[in-house]
């Protein structure tokens, strides 16, 4: 009640409600953010809590009004990811409104660094399955799934991907990611094979398109796709297990590192900021196999070293920020040994 009081006197002058910052954030917002995708998954989160915050006053609302919401959203079943999203974009809301003067604090920000996101534990889809649900699928969705199991890419980033940046002969992709930012990577020959028997449109850039325009719904398409091999399965009386569109980039990731790839090669290539997100992949493993995916650390490491210290750092168990941290340290070291002579 008395944060209610505090912002009732404070700025009754705005007196903005939910609605009014929530429109004029809508148009900041576009301005702001160069993805089209990123402003319509914030716009979504905004009009699915829009019943909870209806005719608020947006100086009014407080922790309480937050934690009603997210435990709504549990009560329906919700994951703590989906609702980490969700507090997101209402965050971003409650920002700009504070820049206006229109209230003071952001109670969803402090809600979602308390609140910890579960991650699902990998379950790697069968041959079987997922030869089951690809039959199920038409083109060019079929050949979706097969790329993001020969590439590890995800599906936003297939969907967007355009053959302006393909390079056929070094088999090199310009991909475009999260936050729209472009990173070059190297596809297999498989994966490369995909892009270039997708037909060309004139008017449309993207690689995979129906009828010349981007390709629409992929995600509905995938999970009806899952359902009706689902359906079938039951009928047929054999076992199936369905699985996500995002677990081909899991399976890829298993797959190169069984067949004999560096941990911090997929680090890279999957752009992880942390190696200890990829490092959950060796789970998967041999200890043979596990030993191979690491002995690359010490090749990435030596790579980047100045060869006069390759010799002697060699087998260090350091990090590649630490190697090159005491490589400067040791360099500096010298030139000032040489000065003093």
């Amino acid at each position: 009640m008395r944060e209610k009081a505090i912002g009732r006197s404070k700025f009754s002058e705005t007196n903005a409600t939910w609605e009014d910052a929530g429109r004029d954030w809508l148009k900041h917002l576009r301005l702001q953010v160069g993805s089209p995708r990123t402003v319509k998954r914030y716009a979504d989160s905004i009009a699915l809590a829009t019943p909870f915050f209806a005719g608020q006053s947006i100086a009014e609302i407080n922790k309480d009004h937050i934690n009603r919401f997210v435990a709504a959203r549990r009560q329906k079943g919700v994951t703590n990811a989906t609702i980490r999203r969700d507090l997101q974009a209402i965050s971003s809301l409650l920002d700009f409104a504070e820049d206006e003067g229109w209230r003071e604090g952001n109670p969803a920000q402090d809600k979602m660094r308390r609140l910890k996101e579960r991650r699902d534990p990998i379950a790697l889809p069968s041959e079987e399955d997922y030869a089951f649900v690809l039959s199920r699928l038409p083109a060019p969705y079929a050949d979706m799934l097969r790329i993001a199991r020969a590439s590890g890419l995800r599906q936003g980033e297939i969907c967007a991907m355009e053959r302006v940046h393909f390079d056929a002969a070094a088999r090199r992709l310009m991909v475009r990611g999260k936050g729209n930012k472009l990173r070059a990577i190297t596809l297999s020959p498989e994966a490369a094979e995909i892009i270039e028997r997708q037909p060309r449109a004139i008017a449309c850039p993207n690689v995979f398109h129906t009828g010349g325009k981007p390709v629409p719904q992929a995600a509905f398409v995938f999970s009806r796709a899952r359902r009706a091999a689902q359906r079938a399965a039951q009928k047929e009386g054999r076992p199936f297990t369905g699985f996500r569109f995002h677990d081909m980039r899991h399976l890829y990731a298993v797959e190169f590192l069984r067949q004999g790839g560096y941990i911090y090669t997929l680090q890279q290539h999957l752009r992880h900021s942390s190696i200890k997100t990829t490092e959950i992949y060796l789970a998967f493993l041999s200890p043979q196999e596990t030993d191979e995916a690491k002995r690359g650390d010490q090749v990435t490491k030596l790579a980047v070293i100045p060869d006069l210290w390759r010799d002697a750092y060699s087998g260090s168990s350091s990090t590649l920020e630490e190697l090159r941290q005491k490589a400067f340290v040791d360099a500096k070291a010298m030139a000032e040994r040489a000065l003093d002579r």
